[in-house]
């Protein structure tokens, strides 16, 4: 079975970064100092922890790539 990820690695890469920057925005919600600090607290806080998660698997998919494609080279 072929994954999105192993077939455009570039491309799902991208994505996650993509998706990582518009949550990194949304966790200026709430803060005080920020552009946007008269919006609610609860959605900057979901913001900021959706950017920790898709920032992990950004890092653990990028490793993930990295071993198997040493893992497939000949010796």
């Amino acid at each position: 079975m072929r994954h999105q990820l192993t077939d455009h690695p570039i491309r799902s890469l991208a994505a996650l970064l993509v998706l990582a920057f518009a949550f990194f925005q949304l966790s200026a919600s709430g803060q005080p100092g920020t552009y946007w600090e008269n919006g609610p607290g609860w959605l900057g806080s979901t913001g900021w922890i959706l950017f920790l998660l898709t920032a992990l698997t950004f890092i653990v998919s990028a490793v993930y790539l990295v071993v198997r494609r040493a893992r497939r080279r000949p010796a």
